[in-house]
């Protein structure tokens, strides 16, 4: 089969994918200031047949030169658009973390019943229709902003450290950080009925409680499974397998690829 030509500016292949594309894919939304590369660390994770792609926001990565003005609504309603190209006639899966889980919660919203995911996952993040937390980081002066940063432990030691990286990351993780703090999903929102769904979230973030993961409950029809894995708002990598597993075991079934490799479970249900 051959790779499609969706020649989208949202999406940034990860796998190789030669003349061959594989019968699954894995669409990754990143974090606020995380670029394309940013869930490379999985791939050693996934099988061959699953593909992933992440998406590329503006402002980062190959599209440095395209200022972040667009809301997670907005961002959401141009993945969406572009996205029946890429998953034509193959089951897909969604992930998304923090402002990725937001920006892929939306998505939800906007794909047809034939488009929706085989299933998805979301962590790093409070229930969409709470309240934001009281950081008020869009307005923060550059030293308290960049104090957060370090408190939170999701950018690189050789950013922080470096003054003329920073006049250049700085500037557009404020305006991701505004986008996810002027973003609210409507509490009146019929719940999802599409694909299961299953929420991760930090035991030791400090800016989301288990209450504000069990709310995600309410944004879903069917029960979802909420976990808690060791560690701050970046346990993702620490944890990947436990992100992961619910994937790409929906996948074999759907395909009917028998496992060859366990990926562990390391979270505590809630």
């Amino acid at each position: 089969m051959q790779a499609p030509q969706t020649h989208s500016c949202w999406f940034s292949p990860q796998h190789p994918t030669a003349a061959v594309r594989q019968p699954a894919l894995l669409l990754a939304v990143p974090f606020a200031g995380g670029n394309e590369h940013v869930y490379r660390p999985w791939l050693p994770l996934l099988p061959s047949w699953l593909e992933m792609q992440t998406v590329q926001l503006p402002g980062r990565g190959r599209r440095f030169h395209q200022r972040n003005d667009l809301s997670i609504v907005q961002m959401a309603t141009a993945i969406a658009a572009d996205l029946p190209a890429l998953i034509t006639d193959r089951p897909w899966v969604l992930y998304g973390h923090s402002m990725g889980a937001r920006i892929a919660f939306e998505i939800l919203h906007l794909l047809p019943v034939a488009l929706q995911p085989a299933a998805v996952v979301l962590s790093g993040a409070r229930a969409p229709f709470l309240p934001p937390t009281t950081r008020d980081v869009a307005n923060k002066d550059r030293a308290a902003f960049i104090q957060l940063l370090r408190e939170m432990n999701g950018t690189p030691a050789e950013i922080l450290q470096n003054d003329e990286l920073l006049d250049l990351f700085l500037p557009m993780l404020q305006r991701d950080f505004a986008h996810v703090e002027q973003y609210r999903s409507l509490p009146d929102r019929p719940p999802l009925a599409g694909p299961p769904c299953w929420i991760f979230g930090g035991d030791q973030d400090p800016d989301i409680s288990a209450a504000d993961l069990q709310a995600w409950q309410q944004c879903f029809a069917n029960p979802t499974a909420v976990q808690l894995c060791r560690g701050d708002h970046f346990f993702i990598f620490e944890h990947a397998p436990a992100l992961l597993k619910p994937l790409v075991q929906t996948l074999q079934a759907a395909l009917k690829i028998l496992p060859t490799t366990a990926l562990p479970l390391t979270a505590k249900l809630l």
